[in-house]
């Protein structure tokens, strides 16, 4: 899937004003999982993304030898909807739902099993739903 098509994806299924807006969104619910994410595992999962995708992936990425940022749900909602200037936590969880789907359409079924095995429970729903 091209970039293109993910942010075409997002913008359907969220009902952002513009490609510009899912291109937002999409980084705001890439930075969070990245940072969720041991760095080996990032790597994997951006391996597989299209090079303009994955240049999204790893901007802003400061310390690659970072370790995996805790976040539970709620936590991660409240850093989409602050990364991507969301007037609403329901806004939040629509783009990071929509962002998950799409990342998981993108990725081989056992890199996405390997993104769900680092989630907390309450994101692994999250993930599993998308």
């Amino acid at each position: 899937m091209t970039a293109q098509k993910f942010y075409r994806r997002v913008l359907l299924e969220t009902g952002c004003a513009s490609l510009g807006d899912a291109r937002r969104a999409t980084a705001a619910v890439f930075h969070a999982l990245r940072d969720r994410l041991t760095p080996t595992e990032a790597e994997q999962a951006a391996a597989q993304l299209p090079r303009e995708l994955k240049v999204l992936w790893w901007e802003g990425e400061a310390d690659e030898a970072r370790r995996p940022l805790k976040m539970h749900r709620r936590e991660f909602y409240a850093r989409v909807r602050n990364e991507a200037g969301l007037p609403s936590e329901r806004q939040g969880r629509m783009v990071t739902g929509a962002v998950f789907a799409a990342l998981k359409a993108q990725l081989s079924p056992g890199e996405a099993d390997d993104i769900r095995t680092q989630l907390p429970k309450d994101l692994k729903v999250v993930w599993e739903d998308a």
